[in-house]
């Protein structure tokens, strides 16, 4: 007898591509200018301001904070949640790798589950439970249906409290582990991705992998991922959102049911911060590929900088906004030399980025590279435009109601307003931030950040004079 309710049930993914497929060939035919601003302005929520309402709610018996937003258009219940500094940055010099596994490691089973009943128990009654590090956090998320809910907090509540860790499912996740990085050996991208990060961060944490070293990998145990456990994942430095079909008395017992017997305190011990040496320069590793393929480092923000909302839509403008932006005009739509640039801000904790990649021929690569530090040369000099900052405003206040897409989103949107100290009201106010900044302050972090000779580049192939 199944518990999984009809509306759960899967579809064939293949069909759903297909007919998605078509449907973007057909919008191409009709609309030539098919693009996200078109997408933007023609979806009913552009001018629609995020009606709910946030509340700040606390476990009555933990005395652990949450965000709440209660959303009963749908019985579906969403939870996010973040403990921060557990990710890779927390990695010992010896293990490598532990976040990332510990987190692959903790839906292996549970309690009286092993890995394949606690998986079916997740399939039959329509529940997803799963875990993420990053460089600088560890993050969990359920999803659950509302008649399931008390059966997704006791399963979500057992991964963090008593995972089974069988050696048989370590050793089967630490060989697919070994086998990806492997893979990566292969795999350009991964590859450049690794090398610019060893030459800006130097010995620093963020110099390795997420994934980790295959070494370090093999040599993790069970006793290695519970004393990660209980040192990292605690209730210090815990953030929660909660959001979906629920009122606010159910929301409060939730933190409690799960959290309240996890660890009170972490003891992570954070490495210092990194020191980057912004003159570094050009970086050229000889690999004969049919593309070059570049990443760009300088310094970035913070988000509590008062210059985040400034840089964030100064970069939106330069290489941010797709084929819109400066840098695609002048390289792609002007001159033809790549079908790949792009900026974007890196907001890690420790240190700030503000990043920029492209590929494109070795034939074309000089001119690319040229373009690229003449159009950062001259943002940082003339900056922006007053129509081109009208637009970008426009773009990123309507588009903004777009994200939340779906209830996780919103979950995770929550833990992160905690997280990031924005405000239970940031929701509401977020496109007011954006409204209020002006031309001048756009244009003074531009100045401060699109700085040609604190550019960090790294080139990952073989230009023309050398590939034959």
């Amino acid at each position: 007898m199944t518990h999984r309710p009809l509306y759960a049930k899967k579809h064939h993914p293949f069909r759903f591509f297909l007919l998605f497929a078509v449907i973007l060939l057909v919008l191409w035919y009709f609309y030539p200018h098919f693009t996200p601003s078109y997408i933007n302005e023609q979806s009913p929520l552009k001018n629609r301001s995020f009606s709910g309402t946030t509340k700040e709610i606390t476990g009555p018996k933990s005395g652990l904070k949450a965000y709440f937003l209660a959303e009963n258009s749908n019985p579906i219940i969403a939870i996010h949640f973040v403990f921060e500094g557990a990710g890779s940055i927390s990695d010992p010099k010896n293990m490598h790798g532990l976040a990332n596994l510990s987190a692959q490691m903790l839906t292996e089973g549970t309690g009286d589950l092993n890995s394949q009943h606690f998986k079916e128990e997740l399939e039959n009654y329509a529940i997803e439970i799963s875990y993420s590090a990053d460089l600088d956090n560890f993050s969990g998320q359920m999803l659950t249906t509302k008649e399931n809910l008390a059966r997704a907090i006791k399963l979500l509540r057992s991964t963090l409290i008593s995972p089974r860790l069988e050696i048989k499912d370590l050793l089967r996740i630490q060989q697919q582990i070994a086998t990806i990085i492997d893979r990566n050996k292969e795999n350009p991208n991964e590859q450049l991705q690794q090398k610019n990060s060893q030459i800006v961060f130097a010995n620093h944490p963020y110099a390795t992998p997420i994934i980790g070293l295959k070494n370090d990998i093999t040599k993790i145990t069970a006793n290695d991922i519970r004393n990660f456990i209980t040192n990292n994942l605690a209730q210090d430095n815990l953030f929660i959102g909660i959001a979906g079909d629920l009122n606010t008395e159910e929301a409060e017992k939730i933190i409690d049911d799960i959290f309240t017997d996890i660890s009170p305190k972490n003891n992570t011990i954070r490495p210092e911060v990194p020191v980057i040496d912004y003159s570094t320069g050009r970086t050229d590793i000889a690999e004969k590929l049919p593309q070059i393929l570049t990443k760009i480092t300088t310094e970035g923000v913070s988000r509590q900088s008062k210059e985040f909302y400034p840089l964030y839509i100064a970069n939106y403008i330069f290489g941010g906004s797709g084929l819109n932006s400066r840098l695609s005009q002048a390289a792609r739509e002007k001159e033809g030399l790549t079908y790949h640039s792009a900026t974007y801000l890196f907001l890690l904790k420790q240190s700030p980025l503000l990043c920029g990649e492209f590929s494109t021929t070795p034939k074309n690569f000089d001119r690319m590279q040229q373009i690229f530090i003449e159009e950062w040369k001259k943002m940082g000099e003339t900056g922006v435009t007053q129509q081109e900052l009208d637009t970008a405003k426009n773009y990123l206040i309507a588009s903004f109601n777009l994200r939340f897409s779906d209830i996780l989103t919103i979950a995770e949107m929550l833990s992160l307003m905690q997280k990031e100290q924005l405000g239970i009201n940031f929701l509401q106010k977020r496109n007011t931030y954006i409204k209020n900044i002006n031309l001048e302050q756009v244009n003074l972090a531009a100045k401060r950040h699109f700085i040609p000779q604190k550019l960090i580049i790294t080139n990952y192939g073989t230009s023309e004079e050398n590939h034959e």
